[in-house]
């Protein structure tokens, strides 16, 4: 035989408490200094690809998300790698110290 039950109040049902959103990981956001590259890989990138709609095509975001980060708004990991396959580079080398023309970026000499 089947017994039908009732939930105390607060545990489901359309007067379930909602659910806290638990702040996000330090260690999750993109720092001050690697949201800067990030701006200046995507303002290279729209010089390459000549717009920002087209660079944006490439990304697969809209181009208003793309102009509002390169403009300092926000700034993720999501985009940031996004960036670094419309440039055919690695994640590093977006967001990391950028390499000295003329020098070896594995050792650091200078051309010969």
């Amino acid at each position: 035989m089947l017994t039908l039950i009732q939930q105390p109040d607060g545990l489901q049902g359309e007067g379930a408490p909602a659910r806290q959103r638990r702040p996000r990981s330090p260690a999750l956001r993109l720092t001050d200094v690697e949201r800067m590259r990030l701006r200046a890989a995507l303002r290279n990138l729209r010089a390459l690809y000549g717009t920002w709609a087209c660079l944006a095509e490439v990304m697969g975001v809209s181009a208003g998300s793309i102009q509002q980060l390169a403009s300092g708004n926000g700034g993720s990991h999501s985009m940031a790698l996004r960036a670094a396959k419309a440039a055919g580079v690695t994640l590093d080398q977006i967001l990391g110290r950028p390499a000295v023309a003329g020098r070896c970026p594995a050792c650091g000499r200078g051309a010969p």
